[in-house]
């Protein structure tokens, strides 16, 4: 232990008389550090720490799959009471659903984002309300009183945290409800926007909600079974399902999945490629402090070659330097963790908005542990290799008076040579890395989205079915709330749409051509529609390529059209004209035909960088044709859209004023422009392209900054050599050809050594990535040549240097 302490006191006062060595390596290691410690609190909140439910390993998703492929993540609510009642895997199940409320009594109506939820969910959470009480079995059910649990903010944000708030009535979307319930701070399931919790009451009437897949279920396994045990008891449940009702569940099956791969979703990889992105740039500032020990080392070789003449043991030795380069690592890592702080804070400020468990992301004990791990490893890795070599210098000749301590150039300093390859390589990976986000950046930016999204903003609107119960009552809000606002100044036009582009929400059915055989039960396609109103076309620029649109005389007592997109009329006739061709929802015998009324262009509704899928329109008053609850719904919740002739957010207290002069009691909600929703479906790549090309230059600068060193270290060590040959008659432009080519080879070891890793290891990109190969030829070419170029110029000060030697000087240099 004296001995530790000895060596330590000893490090330091060295490190202390070094100031320049000593802060160069700092800051490089707590940039290397301090990056991996922040991308690591993000991975370590969303893919390392357990999920806060109770037996987090057993909790599981169910889904609904058709013929074996992925169907969203909802299920029809009738088979969820079926699966309840025949599965033997589950300790417990539960049903939830999203559900907007419109919250009245205020001095103006709120658009609250509520969730249906069954009985069960708050005791498979294992989470109990604040105040009050969970939702009780009976009042699950249809018919009952209607009762809400609010959230914490709910509450202090709209009851001024009234202590005596339960058994109070509110109003919700134009009913009462009696408030049971308040959550504890901090519960927000599905997510932070719920803020309050109806019943999901499907029992009674549950064969009513076959109209769709429509609600979201978990479950709690039993202990020691197993997943794959449960998939296929669960599929078992499904085949008898199919038999009892093949109208409705031919082809369809169970598909569990993992609850923390459902919250984690497809982020997984993009985290996993920036903490190897990282790892590398710790690796580049590794291998620079080592080529700085290196360098510390040659010149420490006399001091070494003493202590060893005195008695001093190589291990002895090694233990003394490797205490050295533990207290930089040391100094590194706690410089390091305080640039993850800040780190932290710009990761939060830049993620993406659906990132999940966000809320977790910060700095805790797992962070700090990780952080003090990685210092230690890295005051390993870089310290080794130079305490090992430095500790057995050549005695007899260090010992001689006037002998110079190193006469080496690159090929008798092998080590040197290898960690600057390595720097060069590493470097060259990370870049080819951000060269390919970048350039599918670029790419997914200049996609046609298929409309014009400038000028244009959305506003979501909610009817309560109580106050518009009657038919006539949707088709008269919308017509009159269309036509007011097409009437406001700068307003160009207006119309409305159940689901928005980049809105994340997608509707999917089947709709059968005339003329073409029906599939089998359990066989049929699913193609995406839309419900809308007149106007949305011309509103949203999307073109029209055949036929007409819709207009306000094409009601449900009118003949049934539709309009498809160019991807659906190539679908179903692709060697005929599609306007005036029929087709039908479901394709029974009994549904109505709708005739094609036109053909407009496609859109890339899900996101800008999908590819275009079948779509097809209704118009909104037809949607009773359908005969379907769900589209029902769907067009009780429609977006407003507007386009204005310029800024169209200074349309919104205009557009307010017109709906409130139909209904003041209804809100306008989720207000955004669809520049600003196309910026949120472009905030993951630009995450990660931002993120990478930040490591990618942090990961340069080192290379390059090591390269110099090892250069200025070659040139100092070689002046009595370039000195004789400028004696003797070498031009200056030699001495600068003879240092570059040295350079140049170590560079062009790093290039081929990094093309081969960045071939291999870009393939794991490749889902990241749009219309752009993981292995682009353009990308390898273009940032291999930037390398080398930026690799030369650091290359370059040096032998600059190196030219203006003095002879006279040179061959006196010790």
């Amino acid at each position: 232990m004296e001995t530790l302490w000895h060596d330590l006191r000893y490090g330091w006062r060295t490190l202390w008389r070094h100031p320049g060595i000593t802060s160069v390596a700092v800051i490089a290691l707590a940039l290397g550090i301090g990056a991996n410690s922040a991308i690591f609190s993000v991975v370590n909140a969303i893919l390392l720490k357990p999920l806060k439910v109770p037996h987090p390993e057993r909790m599981v998703s169910l889904t609904e799959n058709r013929n074996g492929e992925p169907f969203g993540s909802t299920v029809a609510p009738a088979n969820f009471i079926e699966w309840r009642e025949r599965n033997q895997v589950f300790e417990e199940m539960a049903a939830f659903a999203g559900q907007s409320y419109n919250l009245l009594g205020g001095d103006a109506p709120e658009q609250l984002t509520g969730t249906r939820i069954s009985a069960s969910l708050l005791p498979l959470l294992s989470v109990k309300p604040a105040l009050g009480r969970n939702f009780l079995p009976e009042e699950d059910q249809r018919g009952r009183e209607r009762v809400a649990i609010l959230s914490h903010n709910l509450w202090q944000r709209r009851f001024n945290s009234d202590p005596n708030i339960i058994n109070r009535m509110m109003s919700l979307s134009g009913n009462d409800y009696r408030i049971v319930g308040v959550m504890p701070a901090g519960f927000e399931f599905p997510n932070a926007e719920s803020e309050l919790w109806t019943p999901m009451a499907i029992q009674d009437g549950a064969v009513e909600g076959m109209g769709g897949r429509i609600i979201n279920v978990l479950a709690r396994l039993k202990p020691n079974v197993t997943l794959d045990e449960a998939n296929a008891q669960m599929n078992n449940v499904a085949q008898q399902l199919a038999q009892e009702r093949p109208d409705f569940n031919a082809g369809w099956g169970v598909q569990l999945t993992p609850l923390r791969e459902l919250v984690v979703g497809d982020v997984r990889r993009s985290l996993l490629v920036l903490l190897g992105a990282v790892s590398f740039v710790l690796l580049i500032a590794c291998a620079n402090v080592a080529n700085l020990l290196l360098t510390r080392a040659a010149r420490r070789q006399r001091e070494i070659a003493i202590r060893i003449a005195l008695g001093a043991s190589r291990l002895r030795l090694v233990r003394m330097l490797l205490t050295e380069s533990m207290l930089l690592a040391l100094l590194g890592g706690a410089l390091g963790l305080l640039l993850a702080v800040w780190g932290v804070d710009g990761l939060l400020a830049l993620a993406p908005g659906n990132l999940p468990r966000v809320e977790e992301i910060g700095m805790d004990r797992s962070v700090f542990g990780y952080t003090l791990g990685v210092s230690l490893l890295t005051g390993i890795i870089f310290g080794l290799a130079p305490a090992l070599q430095a500790s057995k210098p050549n005695l007899n000749e260090l010992l001689k008076e006037g002998v110079r301590s190193s006469q080496a150039g690159f090929g008798r300093d092998r080590l040197r040579s290898l960690l600057v390859v390595t720097e060069v390589a590493l470097s060259l990976v990370l870049l080819i890395g951000a060269g390919l986000l970048m350039r599918s950046f670029v790419r997914l930016q200049k996609v046609d989205p298929g409309f014009d999204p400038q000028n244009v903003v959305a506003m979501r609107t909610s009817l309560p079915d109580e106050k518009y119960a009657e038919d006539r009552q949707v088709v008269d809000f919308y017509r009159q709330a269309i036509e007011r606002i097409r009437r406001l100044p700068n307003v160009l036009q207006a119309g409305a749409i159940h689901v928005l582009p980049w809105s994340g929400d997608n509707s999917g059915r089947y709709f059968h051509p005339e003329g073409k055989p029906l599939p089998k039960a359990g066989e049929e396609a699913t193609y995406n529609y839309r419900v809308i109103t007149p106007g949305y076309f011309e509103t949203m620029s999307i073109p029209i390529l055949k036929g007409r649109d819709f207009t306000f005389d094409d009601t449900a007592q009118a003949g049934g059209v539709v309009i498809i997109n160019e991807a659906m009329a190539r679908l179903f006739w692709p060697d005929d004209e599609a306007v005036g061709k029929r087709v039908k929802h479901r394709g029974r015998e009994q549904d109505p035909w709708f005739t094609v009324a036109g053909v407009v262009g496609n859109v890339r509704h899900h996101w800008i960088g999908d590819s275009t899928q079948p779509e097809i329109y209704f118009t909104y008053a037809q949607v009773p044709m359908l005969d379907s609850p769900t589209i029902e719904r769907h067009r009780r919740s429609m977006q407003i859209v507007i386009r204005a002739d310029s800024d169209p957010l200074s349309i919104v207290p205009a557009a307010r004023r017109e709906v409130a002069g139909l209904d003041p009691e209804l809100p306008l909600f989720n207000i955004k422009t669809m520049d600003e929703r196309l910026g949120n479906s472009l905030v993951r790549p630009r995450f990660n392209t931002l993120l990478m090309g930040i490591f990618a230059v942090v990961a340069l600068a080192l290379a390059a900054v090591g390269l110099y060193g090892v250069m200025s270290y070659t040139v100092a060590q070689r002046t009595h050599e370039i000195g004789i040959r400028i004696a003797l008659g070498a031009r200056r432009s030699d001495v600068l050809m003879l240092v570059l080519r040295q350079g140049l080879v170590l560079i062009l070891a790093g290039v081929a050594i990094g093309l081969v890793a960045a071939f291999a290891l870009t393939r794991f990109m490749s889902a990241l990535l749009y219309d752009l190969s993981a292995r682009d030829p353009y990308t390898f070419a273009a940032i291999s040549l930037l390398l080398i170029a930026i690799a030369l110029l650091a290359c370059y000060i040096p032998a600059r240097r190196a030219t203006r030697v003095e002879p006279t000087v040179a061959l006196r240099y010790e």
